[in-house]
């Protein structure tokens, strides 16, 4: 990327993308030198990045605690400038769906703010199963839901929430506001923020390859993602930070 660093606005997804995936959401690692890199990282950015995030926006805290702006829940719930924010209201079909998702032997399910999670890696022959039960939730609900296929996950959520909605929402910002929208993700739930950022004249990445991916740029792997930050982190501030 050519364009001055200090005329970015970062966005970056979390699972997959800087940490990685684990076989359960709580069993994540996030390398110490992280969160604080970040913070300093938007600091230097005069406050244009964001967490972007399909973990509840408690999680996202949890694990990058300091940051004034983030988005959780795949957008549904958001924090900007240190002002919370929620997009909608719950929605109580999505009690029952945990409540049925539950009864599957391997299936973790995660229910957040604004959805309902289903983590099938443990028993994957009932991928089809998960998203049955989805598909019959999504048809019976009073409200307009949506379900989003991720890596061994289905989700439900309600309709009009996703990553690329919260990346446009923050760019009208204004921190945000001019700058070069930068979204880096790994998954197929990341494809909207892609989109979103690409409509801006933006830079898309996608972790692990661009194959059928609406990404304009790659990188190989989060480890790849944390090296990248450094770099920016160094022509910003002209500090050093351990390999990792």
């Amino acid at each position: 990327m050519s364009r001055g660093r200090r005329s970015l606005a970062l966005f970056l997804d979390i699972d997959g993308t800087l940490i990685d995936l684990a076989p359960k959401p709580h069993l994540v690692e996030v390398p110490g030198f992280l969160p604080p890199l970040l913070r300093e990282l938007a600091e230097r950015l005069d406050g244009a990045l964001a967490l972007v995030s399909g973990r509840a926006l408690a999680e996202v805290d949890r694990l990058f605690p300091g940051l004034d702006t983030a988005a959780g829940s795949h957008g549904g719930e958001w924090r900007l400038d240190g002002t919370m924010r929620a997009g909608v209201a719950a929605i109580p079909e999505l009690d029952a769906l945990a409540a049925g998702a539950e009864t599957l032997p391997g299936i973790l399910v995660e229910r957040k703010p604004m959805g309902v999670a289903m983590h099938y890696r443990d028993n994957p022959q009932l991928a089809g199963q998960v998203r049955a039960l989805a598909r019959r939730t999504i048809e019976r609900a009073d409200q307009s839901l949506r379900l989003i296929d991720g890596k061994s996950v289905v989700e439900v959520v309600p309709a009009g929430i996703d990553k690329g909605t919260a990346i446009t929402r923050f760019m009208n910002a204004p921190a945000f506001m001019g700058r070069v929208p930068v979204y880096v993700g790994d998954d197929v739930t990341d494809e909207c923020g892609f989109r979103a950022v690409n409509r801006l004249d933006g830079v898309s990445i996608r972790v692990g390859g661009t194959q059928g991916s609406a990404a304009n740029r790659e990188l190989s792997s989060p480890r790849a993602v944390r090296r990248w930050l450094k770099i920016l982190h160094r022509q910003a501030t002209g500090g050093n930070h351990a390999q990792s």
